[in-house]
């Protein structure tokens, strides 16, 4: 049965991973993956999410199995986060998935029983599991420009040349704020023009937000998908709750439709639920319970939204040191654009060989395309980062 399947592609985050965590050099930056790490360079155990799981532990947590749709309690107070307790126009439906992943393939695969001649359009850079999703769905993709490698910053006009070009039969996949792996921003005249081009053109946006919060702030961040939910008829909307609520391996996410009439919303909404069942049946429960509680509970959704507050804080504070360091040891402002993008995220500008040049000399741990995590700089070593990295640009060249 088995003899002739080969080795799969290596997952290069997991593989980066279990690198570093063998390399036993005291100097060693690891910025490789996507978490938010407290001072002593441990995964941040949000306080709020601390006294949630205490409270539900402490009721007896229920451990049977959620329905096809998931909790729906936590499915309305998630999507009024999202949506910024704002109401828009149309009707929106969802349901609770396992992580924003989980939601991206239910969506991925409405959309394939929709229309199987559908093309996912992506951001060039774009979220590593992004296109093996859109891949694993049965769907063809392409991507639109996004970022110009030479000045690191928005190719606004490769992305609108590509965008204005498409049509009914096209889906554009849009990150809600906070660029993964870019951290580049979109601004509301961006997302105004993106808004106007799917109505007039009729392509589906699809948002996946995973960082809400990490930007400007929790209602601020939603502007992008307010904006385009206030514009066309349809959208879609997968979510993630692993970065703002630290809740990375309980796996929290929904996905939502945005439809012009409550049947087609309704009918959207059962499909994506039968769509979850052939992957894992029905969501795992717990962290759901966990975001559900900080949500409905004001003590505690104060909490967690003042540490949200630090945080993002910590990490604005970590890009304009950054930046300074770069200026001081390099003599320009080159890399000043990291002080213009938001989120975790930056990208250096540096060739594969490069990366593997600063993980290999230097244990600095990024990824191939140059994405480096800034969440998880010990600022006692921004200028050992800053120094290694012109060492191996400057070497290279």
């Amino acid at each position: 049965m088995f003899t002739n399947i080969s080795f799969p592609a290596v997952d290069e985050i997991i593989d980066l991973m279990a690198r570093s965590s063998q390399d036993e050099r005291s100097y060693k930056v690891d910025l490789t993956v996507g978490v938010y790490k407290d001072t002593n360079d441990n995964v941040l155990l949000m306080k709020a999410v601390k006294q949630a799981d205490q409270q539900l532990a402490n009721a007896g947590r229920n451990k049977g199995y959620v329905g096809s749709k998931g909790d729906l309690e936590y499915v309305q107070l998630l999507q009024e986060l999202v949506f910024a307790n704002q109401t828009v126009n149309g009707h929106v439906r969802g349901v609770q998935t396992a992580g924003g992943s989980g939601g991206l393939r239910v969506i991925l695969d409405l959309i394939k029983l929709a229309n199987p001649n559908a093309k996912i359009w992506v951001s060039n850079p774009t979220y590593a599991n992004h296109i093996p999703t859109i891949e694993a769905a049965g769907l063809a993709y392409e991507e639109y420009p996004f970022i110009d490698n030479k000045t690191m910053m928005l190719d606004e006009i490769g992305m609108f040349d590509t965008l204005e070009r498409l049509g009914k039969n096209d889906v554009v996949l849009l990150h809600g704020s906070c660029h993964n792996p870019s951290g580049l921003r979109l601004t509301a005249k961006h997302w105004e023009r993106i808004a106007q081009l799917a109505k007039s053109s009729n392509f589906l946006p699809l948002i996946d937000t995973a960082y809400q919060g990490f930007a400007d702030g929790l209602n601020e961040d939603a502007m992008g998908l307010l904006i385009m939910a206030n514009t066309v008829e349809r959208l879609a909307l997968c979510v993630s709750c692993s970065k703002n609520f630290g809740v990375y391996s309980d796996r929290v996410g929904a996905a939502y439709i945005l439809s012009p009439t409550e049947d087609e919303a309704n009918k959207a909404q059962s499909q994506l639920a039968i769509m979850s069942k052939a992957t894992y049946w029905v969501p795992p429960s717990n962290g759901a319970e966990i975001v559900k509680t900080i949500l409905k509970t004001p003590e505690l959704r104060k909490i967690w939204s003042d540490e949200l507050t630090q945080i993002n804080a910590k990490i604005k504070g970590i890009r304009t040191k950054l930046c300074a360091a770069f200026r001081q040891a390099s003599g320009n402002n080159y890399f000043d654009y990291i002080l213009s993008q938001e989120g975790m995220f930056a990208m250096l500008p540096a060739t594969e060989t490069q990366m593997e040049m600063l993980r290999s000399k230097y244990a600095v741990y990024g990824l191939n395309n140059g994405r480096i995590n800034l969440a998880s700089i010990p600022e006692q070593n921004i200028d050992y980062l800053v120094e290694s990295v012109l060492a191996v640009i400057r070497t290279d060249k």
